[in-house]
Parts: structure tokens; sequence; C-alpha cells
């Protein structure tokens, strides 16, 4: 079992409304260039499908009307945290999904008043080219939950008409 467990300093705590609703809006997922259908508000029991995006960070190409990703799997969310001052999910994947596990998004404002983000996942290699290079696995899972935070920090820290000027 792979274990991963990412963290990140977004800032002041000030963000956390900021910081939730990328989480709970897939907005986490499109800053690093995995696109979520059906791009739902997160929800408990919610099943989607994720994709990723292989001209990331531009948007996907399309051709006759789609977009043209790699299929990863599905997944289903298993628990929605939605605290005053933490805010995320977990999602677990289903069969046919690149990888067996859970991954975990968690905002949450720390006893010293800085909003941070978590990122933790629990998993093995599905597909059998995976189980072979399984190094190469764990070393994209780092990327992207580096992807995943760094996004989120970007968001959070430039200036735009929905957050506030840092």
């Amino acid at each position: 079992m792979n274990h991963l467990e990412f963290h990140l300093d977004l800032g002041p705590a000030d963000l956390f409304p900021f910081a939730r609703d990328a989480i709970f809006s897939w907005t986490l997922q499109d800053l690093a260039g995995v696109v979520v259908r059906p791009a739902r508000r997160v929800s408990a029991d919610q099943v989607v499908s994720l994709g990723l995006n292989p001209g990331w960070p531009t948007s996907p190409r399309r051709l006759r009307g789609r977009d043209l990703l790699v299929p990863v799997g599905s997944c289903v969310v298993t628990e929605v945290i939605d605290e005053v001052d933490r805010a995320g999910f977990t999602y677990r994947t289903l069969p046919g999904h690149l990888e067996n596990g859970e991954e975990t998004f968690l905002v949450s404002i720390g006893s010293d008043g800085r909003l941070g983000v978590i990122i933790s996942a629990d998993s093995v290699p599905a597909h059998p080219l995976l189980r072979v290079a399984a190094p190469m696995s764990v070393a994209g899972q780092k990327m992207m939950a580096r992807r995943y935070a760094a996004g989120l920090k970007r968001l959070l820290t430039e200036p735009t008409d929905t957050t506030p000027a840092h």
C-alpha cells in the first residue's frame, strides 16, 4: 500500500471561504489538469469520472465537440467534511480506475491562524502496467498532489474578481 500525505500553507485564515469553495466545486482538480464529470458540487455518494488533460495547463483540446482526455477511472465520494474551520472530502476509486484506494482533499485553519491544505492518499496500482512500474505510479501521485496544492495556492494568492488582493 502506498501512502501519500502532502501539506502546503495557503496563507491567512480569511482565505478559507474561497478554498472551501474551490474544494467543493472541483476547482482544485481542474487547476491540476484533472477533468471531473459530472462537475456538480461535491456531495456524499456522488460518483464521478476523472480524466487527465494532457495539454494542461491549457484547456483540453477538443475533437468533434468532445474534450480529448486520458481516462483515469471513476470514484465515489465517501465522506464530506464541512465544518467551521475544515472543509474537504474523501473519494474511493471504483473498479476500472488506474489506482485502487482512497484520496482526501482537506483545507483547514490551524491553531496558528494559517490556512493549509492536506492531500492524502492510500492506494495501490490497479492497472497491470502501473503495477509493473510501481515507483512511477508513486511519483505520479506525488506530482499530482503538488499540482493540486500549487493550483489552489495560486488561485488564493493571485488577485481576481472573486478573491481578495494580497
